[in-house]
């Protein structure tokens, strides 16, 4: 670089380092294969459908629901009259073998009755106190509340039947919605030509039955003296336990 500057001669000498390296870079990645890209991965394809389960058995407990409606001049006079009344229907159900665990208090209300063409005069109370009475042997539902009913009792807010563990039903309702999905699943897949290889995802969705149960009665006048009327008709039927479920199936 004779005849060169010092100034010209360091930026000979950066030129040259540059491209130094840049052949440096080139030679270094000669070698290698160029980067592959992965292939797409092909789509699932699914088939959704839901099945529906249900499992039923006779019910192994009840609870009735029976009340004493009273009305006095006082909230005091409808509260003692009330009290009085209901310990006599209490008493009934330990006399037929219903123990004091079996019993709850389960509504209890002391209202005001207003005149009806004055709003604001008071004019008496009505006092309501009902229990619930939790009965093993269903069988005998109707005996209890007929004994209840002949003890005072003058109001009955429903009847019900249940099964104290429906775990089993209900395992048994959710293996029943398994197999409904799948053999949908099949259906749909043989009519397109194809068959079910795999789950890709289950769900399981709330659904239950109904809960029979009797209208409120309202209040009765004692009856007239005569033959003894049998025990109210209570018919326990089946209790059922119903599932339902999601499922997603691979196909191909």
């Amino acid at each position: 670089m004779a005849g060169w500057g010092p100034s010209m001669q360091r930026v000979g000498i950066v030129l040259g380092t540059a491209l130094l390296a840049v052949a440096i870079g080139v030679l270094a990645t000669a070698g290698k294969a160029p980067a592959q890209v992965p292939p797409a991965t092909p789509t699932a394809r699914t088939i959704a459908v839901a099945g529906e389960g249900e499992a039923s058995a006779t019910p192994d407990v009840a609870y009735v629901s029976v009340g004493v409606q009273t009305e006095g001049a006082t909230a005091a006079e409808a509260t003692d009259d009330n009290s009085r009344t209901l310990a006599a229907v209490l008493d009934a159900m330990r006399a037929l073998g219903v123990g004091t665990t079996d019993l709850r208090t389960s509504g209890l209300s002391v209202l005001a009755r207003f005149d009806t063409n004055r709003t604001t005069q008071v004019v008496g109370y009505t006092a309501t106190n009902y229990v619930t009475v939790t009965v093993a042997d269903v069988d005998r539902a109707g005996e209890l509340l007929d004994a209840a009913l002949r003890a005072g009792a003058n109001r009955v807010s429903g009847v019900r039947f249940d099964i104290r563990d429906p775990s089993a039903l209900r395992q048994q309702a959710l293996t029943d919605a398994a197999r409904s999905a799948r053999a949908r699943a099949d259906a749909i897949a043989a009519g397109l030509g194809l068959h079910v290889v795999g789950v890709r995802n289950v769900q399981e969705e709330a659904y239950g039955g109904p809960v029979a149960a009797f209208p409120e009665i309202p209040a009765m006048a004692p009856s007239a003296p005569g033959p003894a009327a049998p025990p109210p008709p209570v018919q326990s039927g089946q209790q059922r336990v119903q599932a339902r479920v999601q499922v997603v199936f691979l196909f191909e």
